[in-house]
């Protein structure tokens, strides 16, 4: 009888109550309410009185429904049999579960424990050429879910995915290490020789990082020549950073007493008298360069550091 039967969920040990006639719909496929586990609840039957293991009975041949003109065809598709009922935890706590005024309605009492597709109306009588074969039932689709998730823990899967992963990874590191390869060589000097080898290859070369924000102007000033146009520049550049920095180029703008611009020049390093291309992590270097100004005398300048 299908009120004195139930299963049990190999994964969570929760028991359930069953109906054969929705086992026998999914080839006693189902998947539990509480863990999610899809099995065979057709081969874990137990007696809910007893406890004692049972098997699926085969389905009574006056039960089955003949084929007639008149029976509703069944409809395509399987159906997704998921348990909806309270576990509970043994078969005796699972015959108190069951109230002896169910006994005279079984069906509607079963029924309410499990969700389905809804049965279908009835049908329209088929024309006397019709085929009267009901069409197999597919998968049900939490069989399909389960298959899917088990094909992705497949361990040739699995390292397919490691494999792409990883070179992903090995890829990314390289785009990296070529964007900031003066910034590596300079922090990690033991890498200098291996970055130096693949830039031979790809065609690239490593010099000193710039690192703009790490340069200031100590001090600075320009003084006139007595008696021309000429003017002494000076600048104490200092590195502040705690690796070598490239050398920057530097804009020299003068003024009048006016703040009017007069003349705007950038000096290159070697315009400075720098005979280096970087300054070493917390260096001062002190840069010089004569310039020759217009006959306006220069009343101001500013100075401002950037790369070319």
């Amino acid at each position: 009888m299908a009120s004195g039967l139930a299963t049990r969920c190999p994964a969570c040990d929760t028991a359930f109550r069953v109906v054969l006639d929705q086992l026998r719909v999914s080839d006693g496929w189902v998947r539990c309410g509480r863990c999610a586990e899809v099995f065979n609840a057709g081969e874990r039957l137990i007696d809910v009185e007893s406890g004692a293991p049972r098997k699926m009975p085969e389905p009574d041949p006056g039960e089955l429904a003949p084929a007639s003109s008149t029976a509703p065809a069944r409809p395509a598709g399987g159906v997704d049999i998921e348990f909806e009922s309270a576990p509970y935890a043994d078969a005796a706590e699972a015959a108190d579960a069951v109230p002896q005024a169910a006994a005279s309605q079984p069906a509607a009492a079963d029924s309410a424990l499990w969700r389905s597709e809804p049965a279908p109306g009835p049908a329209a009588a088929p024309e006397p050429d019709a085929d009267l074969r009901a069409e197999p039932s597919a998968m049900p689709s939490f069989l399909r879910r389960a298959e899917r998730a088990q094909r992705w823990r497949q361990p040739r899967v699995r390292a397919a995915l490691a494999a792409v992963v990883g070179l992903g990874l090995l890829g990314l590191a390289g785009q990296v290490g070529y964007t900031y390869r003066d910034l590596v060589a300079a922090r990690y000097p033991a890498l200098r020789p291996v970055l130096a080898q693949a830039c031979a290859a790809l065609g690239c070369a490593i010099a000193p990082p710039r690192l703009i924000e790490s340069l200031s102007v100590d001090s600075s000033g320009l003084v006139r020549v007595e008696r021309s146009n000429l003017y002494k520049l000076n600048v104490a550049l200092r590195n502040r950073a705690g690796i070598e920095a490239a050398l920057p180029a530097l804009e020299l703008a003068l003024t009048d007493s006016q703040g009017r611009l007069l003349a705007r020049r950038v000096l290159r390093p070697a315009e400075l008298g720098a005979d280096a291309a970087s300054l070493a992590a917390g260096h001062e270097l002190d840069l010089q360069a004569t310039l020759q100004a217009a006959t306006d005398p220069v009343a101001g300048y500013t100075i401002e550091l950037f790369y070319p």
